[in-house]
């Protein structure tokens, strides 16, 4: 009897997620030829071809595509029986603070990739401003931490670096009044800051009308054209648009995001985590490997 190996299913769904053997090697603990070599073998098993090459990217082929439900469904079985017979005392808690407008834009990928390899361990994540990360830092609890480089939490693994802009409303002129109304970040977050320090420096008159660490609580304010705010070309959504004029006047520059591991000790699963937030907080225009 033929037996698929959930190892071999594994590779195959990592190259699938990154179009990359290279890629997928890493995130899986192996070498690329232990992964190329599975993945011949898993051909010669089920006499088809898996993947073509496209340009840099490794592409399922339609029976790749045929093959890709059912290897979910036995890895996460696979898991899952595993981890129900996995002793109590050993389920894991993985903690995780960021900031809630990166939280929002990037983590749910991540969460959804790490769960199906490892439904039993529990991912408890924090989302506040960079100065309640700085105090939640000193008391060691977090495994890692997500926020702006520039945010004071010491020195962090760059993760993406983005051109911040001014956003308001589609069809608003907001930004063109004498004393522009303003929706920005708790105290203490890096966009607002650069922002503040960019309209004194412009000499332009503004007046804080809404502060908050919610990222759509943010988001819907400025969408309702109460206020204009700061930030990153994701963080605009249906209503919202640069604001070009304002970006001359009042340049912003650009803002980088990293990581910092704060747990000394590195499980196999936490440092699957962490590859998956790598991943997922890539730059546009980056491959995957």
């Amino acid at each position: 009897m033929t037996v698929l190996d959930p190892d071999f299913l594994r590779s195959f769904l990592a190259i699938a997620d990154t179009g990359s053997y290279g890629t997928a090697a890493t995130r899986v603990h192996k070498t690329q030829s232990t992964v190329s070599a599975q993945m011949k073998r898993l051909e010669e098993l089920l006499d088809v071809a898996l993947f073509e090459r496209v340009g840099r990217r490794n592409l399922l082929t339609p029976e790749g595509n045929r093959l890709l439900h059912y290897a979910r469904s036995i890895v996460r079985l696979n898991d899952e029986t595993f981890g129900a017979f996995r002793p109590k005392q050993s389920r894991e808690t993985i903690k995780l603070g960021m900031s809630d407008d990166y939280a929002q834009a990037f983590l749910l990928p991540a969460l959804a990739r790490f769960s199906q390899r490892y439904p039993q361990v529990e991912v408890e994540v924090l989302t506040t401003d960079s100065r309640s990360l700085r105090q939640e830092d000193e008391t060691g609890g977090f495994d890692a931490i997500v926020a702006s480089c520039s945010s004071g939490l010491g020195e962090l693994e760059v993760l993406r670096t983005d051109r911040l802009h001014w956003i308001g409303r589609v069809g608003t002129s907001l930004h063109a009044e004498e004393t522009i109304p303003l929706a920005l970040w708790a105290d203490g977050c890096a966009w607002r800051e650069v922002g503040l320090a960019a309209l004194a420096g412009s000499e332009r008159a503004y007046r804080v009308m809404h502060t908050t660490s919610n990222a759509p609580l943010l988001r819907a304010v400025v969408a309702e054209g109460m206020a204009v705010t700061v930030g990153p070309d994701w963080y605009l959504a249906p209503g919202l648009t640069v604001l070009a004029e304002m970006d001359r006047c009042c340049p912003l520059g650009e803002d980088s995001v990293g990581m910092r591991v704060l747990n000394p000790v590195i499980s196999e699963s936490l440092s699957i985590f962490l590859d998956y937030l790598r991943i997922c907080f890539r730059s546009p225009g980056e491959t995957l490997g």
